[in-house]
């Protein structure tokens, strides 16, 4: 029962939050400027949101923990993202260069390098995330996790049209 009423704060927490914030970015979210920042906010809370609400966590401690766990393996996602792009801008140009067999070597050892320690560092930070969980939440964990980015732009989409609608009317 307690572990319900905690699970219960969280949410209301995560809504008022939401809530409060919401209007504004969801006012942002449809203009596109260099920086997004907005829009990164919205999506926080809203993976935050859903997190919250896929996998039930039994009190407010869990629900911290896994948050903040999950919030480590999203940002060592997206390190590893800009960091990929950048060694595989630099292969694609030496494939069309002829010769600089050490440079090629290297290139390819440090691409395949940051690949293998990124698989291992997410993989480390998914086990300690899922021992926070018993085993229903771990399943539950697992399809958030496999189902949540469409669901995301999904939502971002829709918000984005809302947006748009709004203004629209405001001009008529």
């Amino acid at each position: 029962m307690k572990h319900r009423i905690l699970v219960a704060i969280s949410i209301v927490f995560f809504s008022i939050l939401s809530l409060m914030y919401l209007p504004h970015l969801i006012a942002q979210v449809g203009q596109r400027s260099a920086d997004e920042e907005p829009e990164r906010q919205l999506k926080s809370i809203l993976k935050g949101w859903k997190l919250i609400e896929a996998v039930i966590p039994s009190d407010e401690g869990q629900a911290i923990a896994l948050m903040s766990k999950f919030n480590q393996i999203e940002h060592l996602k997206s390190e590893f993202r800009a960091r990929d792009r950048s060694n595989f801008d630099l292969i694609q140009q030496l494939a069309t260069e002829e010769g600089k067999v050490d440079e090629k070597k290297d290139v390819l050892n440090k691409y395949l390098g940051s690949r293998e320690k990124y698989v291992q560092t997410r993989d480390l930070l998914y086990r300690e995330l899922l021992d926070l969980l018993n085993l229903d939440q771990q399943i539950r964990f697992m399809v958030f996790d496999r189902t949540f980015r469409k669901e995301l732009r999904n939502t971002v989409n829709t918000l984005s049209k809302l947006k748009e609608m709004e203004s629209s009317k405001k001009e008529k």
